[in-house]
């Protein structure tokens, strides 16, 4: 799929599953330009392989992303003009959209520590599975700054904005077991089992109807600023759309016939 060299990520690729591992382990896979510019090459690549039908993000060592690189990323933003910081981020943000909107479905894959802008990096995916060694923290307070990669966008959408503000206020650490009590994270598994658990649900996402799940996602995120009637307009038309698909005829058929469906992302 992709032959590419790449510094700061690795990308695998097995039964139709593309998986995506950052790959900085002696800096806590820390956010520097040269790994958001290796995400910004590869997901793409990713996006266009139409034999990749869930992606993976996780995080090699002990952490998925400890946030901005001190001396790669936060000390020199902290000499920039606001039009020279504004191109900087240009391609963080970039990142951030490609993977919120890419049509196949994305499963972050939370192995240990994920803070400030890997928090955010986490939160632009569809589904959170974590360790329960895993700690999250919005942290940028503790620096007097901001989100600048769709935290402001998503933690409220996805906790409430009472418990974002929280977070976001105080910058404190919460383990696993109280991130999915928020809603933070999705499911959480023994650390022991941790590959296991991730493999089991995204083998299980891959082997269903891949257009459906395409359009569900689809869906859901356009009918967050819908009105009911749009919202439901919206999905008659995805519907309809789906009618001609290989794997809804095989799902009916396979109902029908009292059997598991093989769909075929078609």
């Amino acid at each position: 799929m992709d032959n590419t060299k790449y510094e700061n990520i690795l990308i695998s690729k097995e039964k139709q599953i593309t998986k995506i591992i950052l790959n900085r382990p002696d800096k806590l896979n820390a956010i520097s330009p040269g790994f958001i510019e290796d995400l910004y090459k590869a997901l793409p690549i990713i996006e266009n392989d139409s034999d990749t039908r869930a992606v993976v993000i996780t995080g090699s060592g002990r952490a998925f992303s400890a946030g901005g690189d001190i001396q790669e990323d936060l000390i020199p933003v902290s000499g920039m003009t606001p039009m020279e910081w504004k191109a900087y981020i240009k391609n963080f943000c970039e990142v951030i959209k490609k993977i919120y909107y890419m049509a196949k479905p994305v499963i972050a894959a939370i192995n240990g520590v994920t803070v400030g802008g890997g928090c955010d990096l986490a939160m632009s995916c569809d589904i959170r599975i974590a360790s329960d060694k895993a700690k999250f923290g919005h942290g940028y307070i503790r620096m007097g700054i901001i989100s600048d990669m769709g935290g402001h966008f998503f933690l409220p959408r996805i906790v409430g904005t009472g418990k974002a503000k929280l977070l976001a206020f105080t910058g404190d650490l919460i383990d696993a077991t109280e991130a999915e009590r928020i809603g933070l994270v999705d499911r959480v598994v023994p650390a022991d089992e941790f590959e296991k658990g991730v493999d089991e649900l995204v083998q299980k996402i891959a082997n269903g109807p891949t257009t459906s799940i395409v359009f569900i996602k689809e869906a859901m995120q356009r009918s967050s600023t819908m009105s009911l009637e749009a919202s439901l307009d919206y999905s008659l038309n995805l519907q309809s759309a789906l009618l001609a698909s290989e794997d809804l005829k095989e799902g009916i058929n396979s109902f029908l016939e009292k059997r598991k469906p093989n769909f075929m992302g078609k």
